[in-house]
């Protein structure tokens, strides 16, 4: 039997950007390393003119080793992808590779054309990270047909993998999205923004942008602020100069909100956990490029209950894991309904701590990166050993 501490596994990511699948991607490359297992990560060599590989610098960070070579482009680009598949067969050869595990449509599809005409090919599987499956097109059939096995985030993505591209149920591997262990206590920032003990403070993170709802977002303010005059919106994020002043400044002065909104902009890192360690309670309303919406589960992380749209994951993030836990909310997407909810959170002292403390458990079990690894990992040997001829 092929133990998978024995065999060398490669990661395809198909962008430079710091994008939303990018940081889960290399976190579990990571931790699968810290079990003893052979990961390396193929590093895209194709960036935008002017741009930085943001992806390469996190690698460097979390001591990711790296294989190069590949141009691993985002977007269809016949002549790079030929390049890269003849790239990529050298590789597999070369550093005998097992497992081809891949994170984007496109280095999908590189993975599978790599591996047609190998003797003995490494085994595909791929990742998911939008709630619901891939569409049926000649170009996911092609890449599915040939995958061994899939990691889906939502029992949507599950179920719809298994009945568009007829892969086995065994082979669909249903993995919550992940978080980071945070300690609790630590910086904050309250007294910075000169927050006192009785304000209660909403924190939302999101990029500033037409699509997220901003209108929405400064109608539940003005419904909150008008019931509870000490609370306050903290807006971690940012955008072009058109879309602050359209989207966030001149609202503001719409609803009367400049006294109860906080625009400490773009946060991470340290500063983004000292941020959200700093509020009472996390709003959002549209996940952005992570369908798995990371930043509600690093909220969690950090003991803050949610209170959501029903967009996307979010119902099935939010879900009851335990009876009895409620640590967030996804409601209808109406600023009356919403704002009620977050009312209720920062005027009740006893329900926001149940609520904080249930939010701290899901994380810590249900959203822990060291047994979403372990289960990962058994998955490739499970892979493997099926495999094996």
């Amino acid at each position: 039997m092929t133990r998978v501490a024995d065999v060398r596994i490669l990661h395809l990511f198909a962008n430079h950007k710091w994008t939303g699948p990018a940081d889960p991607a290399i976190r579990l490359a990571a931790r699968l390393r810290s079990l003893g297992i052979d990961v390396v990560f193929a590093q895209a060599e194709f960036v935008h003119s002017g741009g930085s590989n943001h992806v390469a610098r996190q690698l460097w960070d979390w001591r990711v080793p790296v294989i190069a070579g590949l141009e691993l482009r985002k977007h269809f680009h016949a002549p790079s992808l030929l390049r890269d598949v003849r790239a990529l067969r050298t590789i597999l050869l070369r550093d005998g590779i097992r497992v081809l595990h891949c994170h984007q449509p496109s280095d999908h599809l590189l993975a599978a054309l790599a591996c047609r005409k190998l003797s003995r090919p490494p085994i595909i599987v791929r990742t998911l990270y939008e709630p619901e499956p891939p569409g049926r097109s000649i170009r996911t059939r092609f890449s599915f047909s040939r995958t061994a096995g899939v990691i889906a985030p939502t029992n949507a993505a599950r179920r719809g993998v298994i009945n568009r591209f007829g892969l086995a149920a065994d082979r669909v591997l249903l993995q919550s999205p992940v978080t980071e262990p945070q300690p609790l206590v630590g910086q904050s920032l309250r007294s910075q923004w000169g927050l006192e003990g009785h304000h209660r403070l909403v924190g939302i993170t999101a990029r500033v942008q037409p699509h997220r709802r901003f209108d929405l977002l400064w109608e539940i303010a003005r419904r909150v602020v008008d019931v509870l005059p000490n609370a306050r919106f903290a807006l971690f994020g940012r955008g072009n100069e058109a879309d602050m002043n359209q989207l966030v400044l001149t609202p503001l002065q719409r609803f009367g909100l400049q006294q109860h909104v906080l625009l400490p902009g773009y946060k991470q890192g340290d500063d983004y956990r000292a941020a959200l360690r700093s509020c009472d309670a996390f709003l959002f309303l549209v996940p952005g490029s992570d369908g798995t919406c990371r930043a509600v589960a690093d909220a969690l992380a950090l003991g803050l209950p949610v209170v959501a749209t029903s967009r996307g994951i979010l119902p099935e993030l939010l879900a009851e894991r335990r009876a009895g836990e409620i640590f967030g909310v996804a409601c209808r997407e109406d600023a009356a309904t919403m704002a009620k909810e977050l009312v209720q959170l920062l005027r009740d002292d006893t329900v926001r701590a149940a609520r904080s403390a249930a939010a701290r458990r899901c994380a810590l079990i249900d959203m822990n990166p060291h047994a979403a690894a372990m289960a990962t990992a058994a998955f490739y040997e499970q892979l493997l050993a099926e495999a094996a001829p």
